[in-house]
């Protein structure tokens, strides 16, 4: 009798750990093919999308200047989301570590371009993260991020710029797949 009780206890504990395993690797598997689907649609979004930036206009009596940027995507017709914000010049040459870290500050708070799509002030989203093509971390804190009209048609958006001395304006734009804010894009001012 105790030598069934034995052998039954060992089936079902065989049994547990065997369901514990296949949950595990069945877990593992269904996170990579989440991850890498996420890539090739970022991937194939940053493919097609066109970034058009028009001249520089002087705003008269002002430090400011207007810039027209014109988007458009060959892969993707919805919608996409951008920041934008002022880094020093020296470090135009190392575009693809650009981040938010490097923004400049106007007290605790990254200084903005005024933001203008088609006719109208977006609502702007504050994100807590924001990742690169790979889905590496690009950026964990405050941001505030503009969402464009769907590219179905080329989206224009204008940008209000008045960069302190010795910085200029990149523009980060992103994806919204699967819940994470996924960059497809950058452009400098």
């Amino acid at each position: 009798m105790e030598n069934t009780v034995s052998t039954f206890v060992l089936i079902i504990a065989t049994l547990l750990i065997g369901v514990i395993a296949v949950g595990i690797a069945a877990v593992y598997a269904s996170n990579q093919y989440n991850v890498s689907t996420i890539q090739n649609q970022a991937e194939s979004i940053s493919n097609g999308l066109y970034i058009s930036v028009g001249k520089m206009v002087n705003i008269p009596n002002s430090p400011n200047s207007t810039v027209f940027i014109t988007l458009k995507d060959f892969n993707y017709q919805g919608q996409l989301y951008f920041t934008s914000f002022y880094v020093k010049n020296y470090l135009e040459n190392s575009s693809s570590e650009i981040t938010p870290q490097f923004a400049y500050m106007k007290g605790s708070n990254i200084l903005y371009p005024e933001v203008q799509v088609g006719n109208q002030f977006p609502p702007s989203i504050t994100s807590s993260t924001l990742y690169y093509t790979n889905l590496n971390v690009l950026y964990q804190g405050t941001i505030t991020l503009w969402e464009t009209t769907p590219l179905s048609a080329p989206v224009d958006i204008a940008l209000t710029i008045s960069p302190p001395p010795s910085y200029s304006a990149i523009v980060l734009f992103f994806a919204h797949i699967q819940n994470k804010y996924v960059e497809v894009g950058y452009v400098w001012l």
